[in-house]
């Protein structure tokens, strides 16, 4: 009778979740009662099925419900490689993983073997290339880590990112030793050229730094910002880890020095101690003149910087003595160390900027904010990379702040004004930056990611000549800004979808707005500085939208005609009866919407030949010059 027994279409997903209620209460005779009127092939059916991107054995085996599982893989024939989703509590991000997979994960050990028995593939990958062996290391799921190993897992096989099980698991030395006997190579590198002694340092393990120096770990191999193990562990403070390092391995003198330099930076600014941090940079003095014979001096800039306050590093104890007179002079020492040391390229160096910036932010001194913050973005703008991430993190920062700064002076909040040459310095670049990153025609179809960040790119060199035409300067001055708009006009850069800088200058959904500040768009001050500076008034996005057109569409009546950029765009040739793909223009909007406005005062004769032309298909290819063709192709 049971093979007899239909199953609809329409049934599976309702017996499905009944499965899954089953799963969830862990009611087994529930589940068996509700199935056994069906053929295996049926149930297989029923539990092949998802609900929220999960089948009844992901489900299972998520839970560590073995018995359930058990009776899904023998009497259901469920499929033991059908993939689900796994979330990651960390940061909410999902992956499509095995059973096998999630099961070693969430250290359901009984699951494991019971997947495993029944021909699970061992060695099943995430959509991250990651295995069930390295992700249990990941949850220092040792029980699981030592099944699959004995039952054939690949420790060796590292995941996307270059991540390997011995990288996984530094956070347990017991775990670690366990790979290493097994043959886990200690000097395996990630994608980023790290160690699991990198990592391990990085969390401040030191028994597991102890064990990985133990099985000829190589403690001078550098990663991509060539940090090895000494100067990794002093950048993440850990004096022990240091200290251990020097004790244990072969350093140089300088190798020490630069550590406890460093170590001090990092107790200033991550520990706010500050009379650690001097004590680390005294005992890296002493080593500096153990020698009287052989005093080694500091390689110093031969100029000073503005961002650093105009500081300069000492040369010996005394000198240490005088420039650490207060809490803002040995925070700029700690700056100054590490672009010395680490040099302008180095994450920490320009990351070290951007949080002293910060914190001069939250009090208010604004002016020593931007300073830094130019300069971080100075540093990262040399490494000449179209769409560099760190760039784009910087200038956002620097406009948002440009824009709170100008704000709460506005309000009385505040006496400190932008400065007209900070911001057109950052303006300048910013530029160049959209130089770099214009996708060229022969290039390969950009990523949305690429195209996002282009946009905002964009977008922000459009919020600071907001700023820039605001700000109260002669008019003598307003020219180098002039010239930096031609010639980011001259670019023609486009957004997503093919925007021009005057599409998005009447676009709101750009405005940058927080609890502090806002930089409203549409703003007429910028589109009447596009204009001025050569922007085409009739340029079109991809839907052969004009940036009328879209701002009659979008706009609010006050915003286009009480602000004036209805006016702005018509008075400077923008053509509102200019057809986009579906054969609809700005002339038709402004009818519907009612607007109080005359088309004749905006139309030539010209505009009505075209569209008469267009309107009734007349051929006109042989009979006008070459001149007019595309005015009368916009016309419909």
């Amino acid at each position: 009778m049971a093979s007899k027994t239909h199953l609809e279409d329409v049934d599976v997903s309702w017996y499905a979740s009944i499965v899954h209620n089953c799963i969830q209460e862990d009611k087994l005779s529930k589940l068996r009662g509700t199935l056994k009127k069906f053929s295996k092939e049926q149930r297989k059916r029923v539990v092949t099925y998802k609900i929220n991107g999960n089948a009844p054995l992901f489900m299972a085996c998520l839970q560590g419900k073995v018995h359930i599982g058990n009776y899904l893989l023998d009497e259901c024939l469920a499929d033991v490689e059908q993939k689900g989703i796994y979330e990651v509590e960390e940061d909410r991000s999902r992956h499509q993983v095995t059973p096998l997979w999630c099961a070693a994960v969430a250290n359901r050990l009984e699951v494991v073997k019971s997947l495993v028995q029944h021909g699970a593939h061992i060695n099943s990958t995430s959509d991250t290339d990651s295995t069930p062996v390295r992700s249990a290391c990941y949850m220092t799921n040792i029980s699981v880590v030592k099944y699959l190993v004995d039952h054939g897992a690949d420790i060796h096989k590292p995941n996307i990112n270059g991540g390997t099980c011995l990288i996984n698991s530094v956070q347990s030395s017991e775990l670690c030793l366990f790979l290493i006997k097994k043959g886990a190579d200690v000097n395996a590198r990630d994608n980023s050229g790290n160690l699991a002694l990198h990592y391990a340092i990085r969390e401040g393990r030191l028994e597991t730094v102890e064990l990985l120096l133990k099985h000829g770990s190589d403690y001078r191999a550098r990663n991509d910002f060539c940090d090895d193990s000494l100067q990794t562990a002093a950048l993440r403070g850990f004096g022990n880890i240091v200290d251990f390092i020097i004790e244990h391995t072969v350093q140089d003198l300088v190798s020490m020095i630069h550590a406890y330099e460093l170590l001090g930076a990092n107790y200033v600014d991550e520990k706010h101690d500050i009379a650690g941090g001097l004590a680390m940079w005294k005992k890296a003095m002493a080593l500096r003149i153990s020698d009287p014979r052989n005093i080694i001096l500091k390689a110093l800039p031969t100029t000073s910087q503005i961002a650093y306050d105009n500081a300069t590093e000492p040369q010996s104890f005394e000198e240490l003595e005088e420039k650490v007179i207060d809490p803002d002079s040995v925070y700029m020492q700690a700056l100054l160390i590490r672009e010395r040391i680490l040099g302008p390229n180095h994450k920490d160096t320009t990351f070290g900027l951007m949080y002293r910036g910060a914190v001069y932010a939250d009090t208010h001194r604004y002016q020593r904010c931007v300073d830094l913050w130019k300069y971080a973005f100075q540093l990262r703008h040399k490494k000449v990379e179209a769409l560099n991430h760190e760039c784009l993190f910087t200038v956002q920062a620097l406009v948002k702040l440009f824009w709170e700064m100008q704000l709460e002076l506005e309000s009385g909040a505040t006496d400190e004004r932008v400065r007209f040459g900070d911001a057109l310095e950052v303006f300048d670049l910013l530029i160049q930056h959209i130089r770099s990153g214009v996708p060229k025609m022969e290039d390969e179809p950009v990523s949305h990611q690429t195209a996002d960040d282009f946009q905002l790119l964009m977008q922000l060199s459009l919020h600071l000549i907001h700023l820039l035409a605001r700000l109260e300067v002669p008019p003598e001055e307003k020219l180098p800004f002039k010239r930096l708009v031609h010639e980011l006009v001259l670019q023609d850069p486009r957004g997503t979808e093919q925007e021009s800088l005057l599409h998005l200058a009447v676009d709101p959904k750009i405005s940058l707005t927080s609890e502090e500040f806002y930089s409203a768009f549409p703003a007429l001050s910028v589109v009447q500085v596009l204009i001025e500076c050569g922007a085409n008034v009739n340029a079109v996005d991809q839907r052969r939208n004009t940036a009328l057109y879209n701002s009659v569409k979008f706009l609010t009546y006050t915003e286009l005609h009480d602000e004036g950029i209805l006016y702005c765009l018509l008075n400077h040739g923008a053509h509102a009866d200019m057809c986009n793909n579906e054969g609809h223009s700005a002339l038709d909007l402004l009818k519907s919407h009612g607007y109080p406005i005359c088309p004749m005062e905006y139309l030539s004769l010209k505009c009505f030949a075209a569209r008469v032309i267009k309107k009734h298909k007349i051929p006109y290819e042989e009979e006008v010059p070459v001149t007019l063709l595309p005015f009368i192709a916009i016309h419909g």
